[in-house]
């Protein structure tokens, strides 16, 4: 395990290696000039020439590049062109706020749908099963800029109840906080909790009509034993799958959520960063980004052993 662990560590390498080029070109084919951006519509033609000097954007591609990956193995993601902060400073400043609002989306999502799941498996075929099918159904196809603008419309304009948009502060109280998180979680929380509950229906199902079931049931135990105990325990590991997928995927459904209500996270700074042009912002951010997807992929599957020791990685490498 140990082994596994350190190679895909270095295996970190190229993956972002490869994310910081296809970033790069991506951000110098975007149309509009950052230097016209940040001294504005009166800046004249001398100004915005100057200024693209001084940034270093005359220069070819290829020096722009060998200068930005000589920074970034330094650990220097360099100085964002709008704010005139390091990146990694600008990171490390909207980063918990986005962990506040993807792990209270994911906690949502999780004793929602997991629960809904082994319910619609243990009662198949009922109305129950049904009920949730369809509303996963919905959940999934739902856009999430359109369902934050609807519960923004329905609780916040029309009953009052829920401020719109905005983060709170803990210092105001936990519950003005937990006021303003409310509805950017359910948003962000809404396709993952179908997804949980599909698989977690898929997954039950597989399981609960294996021999061992059948077994534990002759036994006389409990069908609450059986089924969260003995079912759900080995049907685990496709929800992981899951899992590993929805916490990734979460960064990406936090652009729209945090853009519908203004949280000031991330997503909401990658945003910015676009409309301005600030292309230092938007390569470290995707890179940062691309960091957690990559350390949330490897945890899963430390967790995969956790959860079922039989699983050989070693053997698994040698196609065995």
């Amino acid at each position: 395990m140990g082994k596994y662990i350190l190679k895909r560590l270095f295996d970190l390498v190229p993956t972002l290696f490869a994310v910081a080029i296809i970033t790069f070109i991506i951000t110098r084919i975007i149309p509009g000039d950052p230097a016209s951006v940040m001294l504005g519509p009166q800046a004249s033609v001398e100004d915005v020439k100057e200024l693209r000097e001084e940034l270093g954007l005359n220069d070819p591609l290829h020096v722009q590049f060998f200068h930005y990956m000589k920074d970034l193995l330094t650990g220097d993601l360099g100085v964002s062109l709008t704010y005139n902060e390091p990146v990694i400073g600008l990171i490390l400043e909207r980063f918990p706020n986005t962990l506040i609002l993807s792990f209270s989306a994911l906690l949502i999502a999780i004793l929602i749908g997991v629960p809904a799941g082994i319910i619609a498996a243990y009662k198949q075929n009922s109305l129950i099963d049904y009920a949730v099918m369809l509303v996963s159904l919905i959940g999934v196809s739902m856009p999430i800029f359109w369902l934050g603008v609807m519960l923004v419309l329905y609780f916040s304009v029309h009953l009052g109840w829920l401020p719109a948009t905005g983060m709170g502060s803990p210092e105001d109280g936990m519950l003005s906080f937990l006021k303003y998180l409310i509805l950017p979680s359910i948003t962000l929380a809404t396709i993952p909790m179908a997804n949980f509950a599909r698989i977690t229906r898929s997954s039950m199902l597989e399981v609960i009509s294996q021999e061992y079931i059948k077994t534990a049931r002759a036994k006389g135990l409990s069908e609450f034993l059986v089924v969260c105990k003995h079912a759900f325990k080995n049907a685990l590991t496709p929800i992981l799958t899951v899992l590993g997928m929805q916490i990734s995927m979460m960064l990406g459904g936090a652009v729209l959520t945090e853009t519908v209500y203004s949280w000031p996270g991330m997503g909401r700074l990658i945003v910015d960063a676009i409309e301005k042009r600030d292309f230092v912002v938007v390569q470290g951010t995707v890179l940062f980004i691309a960091v957690i997807f990559i350390l949330v992929n490897l945890l899963v599957d430390i967790l995969y052993k956790v959860v079922n020791p039989k699983i050989n990685y070693s053997a698994e490498k040698r196609g065995v």
